[in-house]
């Protein structure tokens, strides 16, 4: 009885963690879409259209909120007990026993999930593929692409910069360039640096530092670069991985919790071209424009 909270606490880890690490191998349809209908409270909030992954991770931290209640419970359990059984080693000796479950609970905790994380941070990262996940909730959700603020400029082509017509027509993949820069007008006007979409990180100007990144307004926090790249592989920016949850119309917030990586995706989506090449994938070379904010569709007519 007394290691049955240790074991709990094991099982727990490894069971949530060993769901993270099949969802990397789980075949899924690439336009699938599956949601939870069920609430949990905490970090991720979840809602009736959560994500399997939010409700997986979001349980996972609940339960582990629940044991180090429950550890905390059993070690005072276990210090009463022990003042309690003063003059009678046996009971002193079996609320020892008590307080050690609870204490190797708590260590199997915290070290399991450092081991892992030294490992590869991926396996705490409780996520499902990309294809799931992003691809999967753009059905419902606005802004996986770029912005889903307001527009920063109309959906004509500038006369110069970036975002004209004939900067982006040497991108064929973009299909055609003049309704390409109109998007890219309405997005950044042009602006290889604009940022949107604020997370809850203030940046160095007293401005929150931005989610959407770019010409385009690449959204960071729900696409790797290039695009739907495996996160692992050389030259793959797993730029979710830097957020706590992706940042979308329906669930507008977010936070950073790893700076490097977010610089080295900021870095790439303020790179013109790889930010043009980004959103050529995104499109479908130019012909599904719907992964972007509802407003840039309403401007362009798309």
């Amino acid at each position: 009885m007394k290691n049955t909270f240790a074991i709990i606490s094991l099982s727990l880890f490894l069971g949530a963690t060993g769901i993270a690490v099949l969802s990397f191998f789980m075949p899924v349809p690439l336009h699938a879409q599956v949601q939870i209908s069920a609430s949990i409270p905490g970090q991720y909030a979840t809602t009736a259209t959560s994500s399997p992954s939010a409700f997986v991770a979001n349980f996972y931290q609940y339960a582990l909120s629940v044991a180090g209640i429950l550890a905390f419970g059993i070690i005072v359990y276990g210090g009463v007990k022990y003042m309690a059984s003063v003059g009678n080693p046996s009971g002193q000796s079996d609320a020892k026993e008590w307080i050690k479950a609870a204490i190797m609970g708590i260590l199997l905790l915290a070290g399991s999930y450092m081991i892992l994380y030294i490992i590869n941070p991926g396996l705490v990262n409780l996520s499902l593929p990309n294809s799931l996940e992003s691809v999967g909730q753009q059905a419902s959700q606005t802004g996986f692409a770029g912005s889903s603020g307001t527009p920063t400029g109309k959906c004509t082509p500038p006369t110069n910069g970036p975002c004209t017509a004939a900067s982006l027509s040497q991108y064929s993949c973009l299909g055609n360039s003049t309704l390409a820069g109109g998007v890219c007008n309405v997005e950044s006007s042009g602006n290889a640096a604009a940022g949107g979409d604020l997370s809850t990180n203030p940046g160095p100007n007293g401005r929150n530092l931005p989610a959407s990144v770019g010409l385009f307004q690449i959204n960071l926090s729900a696409n790797t670069i290039p695009a739907n790249c495996k996160p692992g592989s050389s030259g793959c920016l797993n730029c979710p991985a830097a957020f706590t949850n992706p940042y979308t119309g329906s669930n507008p917030h977010t936070s950073i919790k790893d700076m490097n990586l977010y610089k080295q995706c900021v870095a790439a989506a303020e790179t013109v071209s790889t930010n043009v090449q980004e959103a050529c994938q995104l499109s479908k070379n130019g012909t599904n424009w719907s992964l972007w904010g509802p407003a840039t569709r309403k401007a362009c007519g798309i």
